[in-house]
């Protein structure tokens, strides 16, 4: 090969400094990488070594870079990477047809103190006279540029997967809010047209089987809005809706609640509030609720036997917040919780002691949501469990105080009647001459909002899509409209759009609501957004759904009736006087119970009919010694005299109920006569107030 003659044969001479090397030699030295010559073959051997590859692997000199490598190329790279970057190398060699091409590889090394780095390998194969086929290479330290890629790589995959999981959860929201819609949507109708039938029934037992039916549709509607709270808690979207409510009112709400599963399974229920604590609070009367029915629920699930215990009392007043706190339990005498278990009991969906709670239903997520509203709450639930005796849950919980007079004694028993029958006979307001427009897919819905609004005396038209609704909106014209979300073809959302484009005007005077059976988080923020004036969830409830059009109908339509207690009254006065001067009924009960006088006389005409029959079973129940009849015929018993306001039947039979639980035969035998006799009594004193007022309606319609 021909001399390059660029560059002076001097080169090769030895300079004139203390190293006493060749120029060319003392150039490599000035590298500020590494470069070194190794065989290609054999044992790799070390020809050639800068110092600054020497530094590269922590070594002060070369022979200490030797001694450490083995002098060696094979010795310089990490055990687990050289097969593979010599594979690499001799691939690179056999595929390039460019003599002058340099391969290039990326592996790990092992400095002398043990640390691990990354180094980046340019090599070229060449034939050097005298030793034979070798490689020459440049290393550099690329540690740092390595572990920022990496970084980089892990960021990215991060967002991918990030990504990723948020299309998965808004996936699955959407396939939530399906669900929920696609399950509430029938429990409306169950719900609505059971209120139906607890507004139309006469027969006080029919009411109670109806009352039955509520409480079951409840209890599903809970399995269902557990999942959904579930999943919002999971996106971090359940927020706190406080305002002030009732403490009296949310204890009855949970006695219905879990009245219902105690009842049938001969559980003894017992609701204990401490006399002191303020009759009305301020926070979210919903989530609290939640809490306390979940544990309560639970409880009345894994207990067989004997009792259930519910307690609300003063732990402490903050004059400086203006708050309470207070103490909730909820004792059973269940399974109780193996210590073992403990830990698992939060788990969503778990289920602890399967052969034992294998036929329990729920979601599994009560006490998983319970821990996380106290926790948004500032509270946290407490456990206190015995396994085969029972367990305690508790947790403390800060309100604010609205009115500080003291809730006193709560008869659970009385409130739960008197709600009842308020709720019953409540007419909320009248707005005749209004119009209302209802849009809703589903035929049964309509028929059911429109049964229940009938007492509105409102004019109501339906229509079951969008573009009926856009029909009637361009001939009719409406003082409000509420209008379901999802429907087929055109939704909600669709079909609001097209009014703000095609009928401004309307739009802007007409208030129109959104209807959904869907809860999950962030719907109601969705509907306002795309331009809806307000949000009602399903099932529809009715006091809400009223309170709405309150709200958004003009105040001068609107007549107000049956909260000052003149319907009441006037009621009264239909009755003969023959029914206030006894003692065995009280017929202000009765009336708030039955709602006017007609219903009243016909339920009073229901209950003397059964007497005799009712008095028989009771009586072979006892001589049968059949404590599970007894108990089921005495309950209902005490029912059908809270309805007419036979107080002093009412309050035996519950005593007797409360004997046949607790299978206490002495009790029933010593007071069951007692009972019969009163009950007998009732026979004579209905026939006569009935035959009075049939007189007295008689002349009425004679003299008109």
């Amino acid at each position: 090969m021909e001399k390059n003659r660029v560059f002076s044969d001097g080169l090769t001479q030895i300079i004139p400094s203390e190293e006493k090397m060749p120029a060319i030699e003392w150039l490599a030295e000035q590298m500020p990488g590494g470069f070194f010559i190794y065989r290609a073959e054999g044992d790799t051997e070390l020809l050639y070594v800068n110092h600054a590859t020497c530094d590269i692997f922590g070594c002060s000199t070369l022979e200490e870079f030797r001694e450490y490598t083995g002098n060696t190329f094979k010795g310089m790279v990490h055990p687990d990477d050289y097969e593979k970057i010599q594979e690499s190398i001799d691939d690179q060699i056999a595929s390039s047809a460019d003599g002058h091409k340099m391969d290039y590889v990326v592996y790990r090394i092992i400095r002398k103190d043990g640390s691990i780095r990354w180094v980046d390998d340019y090599g070229h194969f060449a034939n050097l006279p005298g030793y034979g086929d070798v490689y020459y290479v440049f290393i550099g330290d690329i540690t740092e540029n390595r572990l920022a890629s990496e970084e980089r790589k892990r960021a990215e995959e991060l967002a991918v997967a990030l990504k990723a999981a948020e299309q998965a959860n808004l996936a699955k929201s959407a396939f939530l809010s399906n669900m929920s819609h696609e399950i509430r949507t029938p429990i409306t109708a169950i719900l609505g047209m059971n209120e139906m039938i607890q507004r139309e029934a006469r027969r006080p037992e029919i009411i109670e089987y109806s009352e039955n039916i509520r409480k079951a549709g409840v209890s599903l509607l809970g399995i269902i809005s557990d999942i959904l709270d579930f999943s919002k808690i999971e996106t971090g979207r359940m927020e706190l809706e406080c305002d002030e409510y009732s403490l009296s009112y949310v204890v009855v709400d949970l006695y219905n609640l879990v009245q219902f599963r105690a009842e049938a399974k001969g559980l003894d229920l017992e609701f204990k509030i401490d006399e002191s604590l303020p009759v009305k609070l301020y926070g979210d009367e919903i989530k609290v609720k939640q809490v306390i029915s979940n544990l309560l629920t639970n409880a009345a699930k894994y207990t067989e036997s004997g009792k259930v215990t519910f307690e609300m009392k003063e732990i402490e007043r903050m004059p400086d917040t203006g708050s309470v706190k207070i103490e909730v339990s909820v004792t059973d005498t269940g399974i109780g919780i193996r210590e073992e278990e403990m830990k698992r009991i939060f788990e969503p969906f778990g289920r602890l002691d399967t052969k034992r709670t294998r036929s329990i239903e729920g979601s599994g997520l009560g006490l998983s949501i319970t821990r996380e509203l106290l926790t948004l709450m500032g509270s946290d639930l407490k456990i206190e469990s015995t396994y085969g005796k029972g367990s305690r849950f508790y947790f403390t919980l800060v309100q604010k105080i609205v009115d500080e007079t003291p809730v006193g004694v709560l008869d659970v028993g009385t409130l739960v009647h008197e709600k009842t029958g308020a709720n019953a006979r409540k007419v909320f307001f009248t707005a005749p001459g209004m119009r209302l427009l209802v849009v809703d897919d589903t035929p049964m819905n309509l028929q059911v909002i429109a049964g229940l609004l009938k007492r509105t005396r409102m004019h109501i038209d339906v229509c079951s899509s969008g573009a009926e609704c856009l029909e009637r909106l361009k001939k009719e014209d409406y003082d409000l409209v509420f209008m379901d979300y999802r429907m087929p073809k055109m939704d909600g959302i669709e079909t609001l759009s097209v009014i703000k484009r095609d009928y401004p005007e309307k739009y802007k005077r007409i208030p129109i609501i959104s209807l959904t059976a869907s809860a999950v988080s962030g719907d109601k923020e969705k509907m306002i957004r795309a331009g809806f004036t307000d949000y009602l969830p399903k099932p529809i409830n009715i006091d809400e759904m009223e309170k709405l059009m309150i709200k958004y109908l003009p105040a001068d339509s609107i007549v107000m009736e049956g909260e000052t207690g003149s319907v009441e009254e006037e009621e009264l006065k239909k009755l003969p006087p023959v029914i206030f001067e006894n003692d065995l009924i009280d017929p202000e009960k009765g009336i708030e119970y039955c709602g006017d006088a007609d219903d009243y006389i016909f339920a009073l005409k229901t209950y003397s009919e059964s007497v005799d029959a009712k008095s028989d079973q009771l009586k072979k129940n006892v001589q049968d010694n059949d404590l599970e009849a007894f108990t089921f015929n005495v309950h209902s018993l005490k029912s059908t005299s809270g309805a007419i306001g036979a107080r002093g039947i009412f309050e035996k039979a519950r005593a007797l109920e409360q004997a046949g639980k607790n299978k206490d035969t002495e009790t029933i035998d010593r007071d069951i006569k007692d009972l019969l006799k009163e009950y007998g009594q009732m026979k004579s004193v209905i026939k006569r107030i009935v035959d009075a007022y049939e007189e007295k309606t008689a002349e009425c319609k004679g003299s008109s």
